[in-house]
């Protein structure tokens, strides 16, 4: 397998200041003849598009989330350099306000240099006057590229990528726990196991992830995509819970195979839609390579154009943790059994049936969302709870209320609704209910 050639000039800082010179790492990445690699299960990796493989197996695995890559957005082997932060971060890696408004001004100040670089190369073709060492790195990194107007072109894509490192790290140990019984319904169903590795890349294995447009969980579904596979509503959403979520993903990602044919086109799916991908089709066919090369369609931008390079890279990290990140810890996930539910339940009246803590049973069933877990909303009728696998005659128990009164299922909970008057803080208002 082709690496990537990685050479590294550091820029100290003078004196050692906290808020001295940002850190400059420039790195060089080359393309190479090498010859497309074939996972088992039907994952081409084309050696055209082995830059971008290595470019995120470096975003996963070597560059902190206080590094920022600045590189080409289509040529991912073109990386210009990388802004260091690390030194202004405290112990857990974090850094302050003004820290991250630092951060910001300076990757912003960075891209602005080197497209200016990269348009003044155009108009010298090159070979500007007086040219410094800086330029003359930019230069070398970008005539490989084709075409004639390279550098003009070349200064409209220039992007940034924060590293991952550390979060990457965090979502494997994460996703250890579950990691069997995600195999196993991927396997159960004939589909390639190493799709388990897809949450990953949507969201470091991360349970509590939701990003700005909605989509929650480890496989980050979508309200309306999830709803076709999942129970969402205001007591539980089912998306928060890797293991029903990996049914889900299992089954959607069937579909989109068998829609398209492929698994380039179905992984890439995942992000861009199966509607889009079948648009993408009608114009290229099954030609992924052409249709990542070539292919203008509205939403197809960046990240769906990555997707499939960045499930590969995932794949790779995963299988080579160790290489990457030493030896982690394995987690074990709760030995558990499921019960439905006949009737709705609070939660302490379920954890105390069978024995165990309001917080074990939390720990078990990640849907249950907060107005199950505050006791707001009971349980739903017909939820597969997960009660621990020692608790004895748990149907029966979960099947009655703890007084032993049948509850009717249109029973609705106690809702109290308190307008705020002037001079009334949170925690009075707390202490009266």
């Amino acid at each position: 397998m082709r690496r990537a050639a990685v050479a590294t000039r550091r820029q100290e800082n003078s004196g050692g200041s906290k808020r001295g010179g940002v850190v400059l790492v420039l790195v060089a990445m080359f393309l190479s003849a090498a010859a497309p690699r074939v996972f088992a299960d039907g994952f081409p990796r084309p050696a055209a598009y082995e830059p971008a493989v290595d470019f995120w197996v470096s975003i996963f695995a070597t560059y902190s989330g206080n590094q920022v890559v600045l590189h080409d957005s289509k040529h991912l082997g073109v990386v210009y350099e990388v802004l260091d932060f690390r030194h202004l971060a405290d112990e857990s890696g974090r850094l302050d306000t003004s820290d991250r408004r630092l951060r910001k001004k300076a990757v912003e100040s960075a891209e602005k240099r080197i497209a200016a670089t990269l348009r003044r190369l155009h108009k010298y073709g090159g070979q500007p006057p007086d040219m410094t060492r800086a330029e003359a790195r930019i230069r070398d990194r970008v005539r490989q590229l084709p075409g004639k107007n390279r550098y003009r072109d070349a200064a409209r894509r220039v992007r940034s990528q924060s590293g991952l490192q550390e979060r990457f790290a965090a979502g494997l140990v994460r996703q250890s726990g579950y990691l069997d019984e995600m195999e196993a319904i991927f396997r159960g169903r004939g589909l390639p196991t190493e799709l388990v590795y897809m949450p990953l890349v949507e969201s470091c294995f991360d349970v509590d992830a939701w990003s700005k447009v909605g989509a929650a969980g480890v496989w980050q579904f979508m309200p309306a995509t999830g709803r076709q596979y999942l129970k969402i509503n205001s007591a539980v959403d089912e998306r928060r819970d890797p293991i029903r979520a990996t049914e889900a993903a299992a089954e959607h990602l069937r579909r989109d195979y068998e829609a398209l044919g492929t698994w380039p086109l179905a992984i890439t799916a995942y992000n861009h839609g199966r509607g889009g991908m079948q648009k993408a089709m009608r114009r290229h066919g099954s030609d992924f390579e052409a249709m990542v090369r070539e292919y203008r369609g509205r939403r197809f931008g960046f990240a769906s154009r990555n997707f499939y390079w960045e499930f590969l890279a995932a794949v790779e990290v995963a299988r080579n943790s160790e290489a990457h990140f030493g030896v982690q810890p394995k987690l074990q996930a709760p030995r558990s059994r499921e019960v439905k539910l006949r009737r709705p339940m609070r939660l302490t009246d379920a954890a105390k049936h069978v024995g165990a803590s309001r917080e074990d049973l939390i720990a078990m069933n990640p849907a249950f969302l907060r107005r199950v877990r505050y006791g707001v909303d009971r349980i739903p009728r017909g939820y597969r709870v997960r009660v621990p696998r020692s608790a004895s005659d748990v149907a029966l128990a979960l099947a009655r209320r703890n007084s032993g009164r049948e509850v009717s299922t249109e029973e609705e909970p106690r809702i109290v609704v308190h307008k705020v008057s002037r001079g009334q803080t949170l925690g009075g208002i707390a202490r009266r209910y």
